[in-house]
Order: structure tokens, then sequence, then C-alpha cells
């Protein structure tokens, strides 16, 4: 009896510690700052820290921080998958391309669990969430997608694109298929919009006027960036997005160009803000047919993606 006594109290205690540490990491919000929110200025300190000297991810120092625990590298992702954002093939990533995974990571993860489509994971969504990610669920990044709406899917799965650029024959397009893809697209592209005498290639004249027209487009790229890209980290944040809006709202309405508002200006601006309130207030009483306020999937369906994110559900 007192052997039975004795095992019970040892399962008592150390199955007690078992269960309560499974319990905490099913419990652990594997989500919070890598996924929902992205709190991408943390990451990008632990990035580097993991990143070492040279400022760039190595599958060495990619392994060794998942190890550490509590840095960049969580316990669900895999080597494979963030490298597949590595641009240059070099086999190791820098900042913009661990952003652009985690970014793709957190699109992914909210078009499979955001089912409030609210733009963050709560409740039941954020436990499947979790034990999904948990699970390794989206340990694979999917190919790029063709854009809102499209029926076809994928540009690069199109039966038509895979037949002109599988190269390998493997049924799929590679990164550097993509790319050479993508090239091609560009070049076929610039001979529409260069090709003045339609002979179906560029002389000399005509390379001219295409090589003045990228270097355009690349003066306005930089001048873009350099005006709103205010972190240097090569694209343009969520908070950044609202000073652009804010931008082009002032030049529309800085009639003298001095590049400010005055009283004249600003009652214009004001007015406009006004009557584009009243229509949204219209627009929302016509469809918010629960009456809360904001539009949901089913009141807006072809609707709520025509007014501002402040009054979507």
């Amino acid at each position: 009896m007192k052997r039975l006594l004795a095992a019970i109290l040892v399962f008592t205690v150390f199955g007690g510690i078992a269960l309560a540490a499974d319990a905490d990491k099913a419990a652990a919000d594997l989500c919070k700052n890598a996924v929902d929110p992205y709190e991408w200025v943390g990451q990008k300190t632990l990035f580097f820290k993991a990143a070492g000297k040279d400022n760039e991810l190595s599958e060495k120092e990619f392994e060794a921080d998942k190890s550490a625990g509590k840095g960049f590298v969580r316990s669900f992702e895999k080597w494979a998958t963030i490298v597949a954002f590595d641009k240059d093939g070099k086999k190791q990533i820098d900042w913009l391309e661990a952003d652009a995974y985690r970014r793709d990571l957190r699109k992914r993860v909210l078009a499979a669990h955001d089912t409030s489509k609210d733009g963050k994971l709560a409740g039941d969504e954020r436990t499947a969430a979790n034990k999904a990610l948990a699970a390794g669920k989206f340990a694979a990044a999917p190919r790029r997608s063709s854009g809102r709406g499209s029926s076809r899917g994928s540009y690069w799965d199109r039966p038509e694109t895979i037949k002109e650029f599988d190269k390998d024959k493997d049924g799929k397009l590679s990164e550097s298929e993509q790319e050479a893809a993508r090239s091609a697209m560009r070049a076929r592209y610039e001979l529409r919009r260069y090709d003045a005498n339609k002979d179906g290639k560029l002389d000399a004249k005509e390379t001219a006027e295409r090589d003045k027209g990228r270097a355009e487009r690349e003066k306005r790229r930089k001048e873009f960036y350099d005006r709103f890209d205010k972190n240097k980290n090569g694209q343009i944040d969520e908070n950044e997005r609202s000073a652009i809006g804010e931008y082009y709202r002032m030049r529309r309405y800085d009639t003298n160009n001095d590049g400010k508002l005055d009283e004249k200006e600003t009652a214009a601006r004001d007015k406009a803000n006004a009557e584009r309130e009243k229509r949204m207030q219209e627009f929302r009483k016509r469809f918010d047919k629960d009456g809360d306020g904001k539009l949901n999937e089913k009141e807006g369906t072809s609707h709520a993606r025509l007014l501002p994110k402040s009054i979507r559900r």
C-alpha cells in the first residue's frame, strides 16, 4: 500500500508538471509579434541579433536562433520556407527578405483563420491559427497570386504560362523560371510601347526612347521612396501609407502649390471631406442591415471594398 501511495504521489507531482508543460505549449501564442500583430520593429532588432556581423541570416544562424528560443526564429518556422524568399541566390536572408517572408506568412494565416475578416485574430480564430502554426501547416509558402478576383488562380499556374516558361518540365515554375517570365513579359510590353514603326524590333531610336522611359520610371520610384519610406527599409509600411494619403490629399487642395493649405484651401478640403462623409453615411445606411455601423461580409459582398477600413467589420 505504501508503494502504491508513493507511486501515486510521484505521478501526481511529475505528471502534473508534464501536463502543465504540455498545456503551456498548447497555449503558446505563436502568432504574437510574428503574425498578429506583426511587430516588425522588434522583429527587425531580433533579426539583426541573430544574423551576426554580416547582417544576413544563414541556415546555421537560423537553426542556432531557433534552438536558443525567444529570438527572431519561431519554433514553427523552417529554413526551407524562409530561404524561398532569397532573391539573390546567396542562400542567405537579409532583413528585407525576412520581412517579406513574415508579411507573406501573416497574409496566409489571416486568409485561413480570420473568419470575421477584420484583419486580426481573436478568440477561436487565434486558437485555430496557433494550432495550425504549431502543426506546421504554414511551413510552405504558396506561389504568387495573380491578384484580386482572378478565377484562374495564380498567373504562374496557368497552363499557357507553364507551357512557355517551364524549362525543366516539372509542371510548375520555379523562382528562376518566374523571373525569366517576368523579364519576357517586360520585354513584350516595351516592344508594344516603343516599337513605333511596328517592325517587331527596337531600332536605335526606339531603344533610346525605351531607356529614357526606364530612367524616368526609376527616377519617379526613387523619389517616391525617398519621400515616403521614412524608416528606409525598402518598402512602404502601414503607417507610411497613411502619410501618402495625407500628402496627396494636401496636393489636391494646395491650389497655389506652396506646400501648405491656406484658409481658403483648408475650407475646400473640409467641405470635400464633409461631402465624402455624408456619402459614406448614406452608403452605410443603405447596406448596413444589422445597424452596427459597419459592413460585414454578408452585407458588403460587392460593396464593402468601396469603403475605407474604418467602417468595415
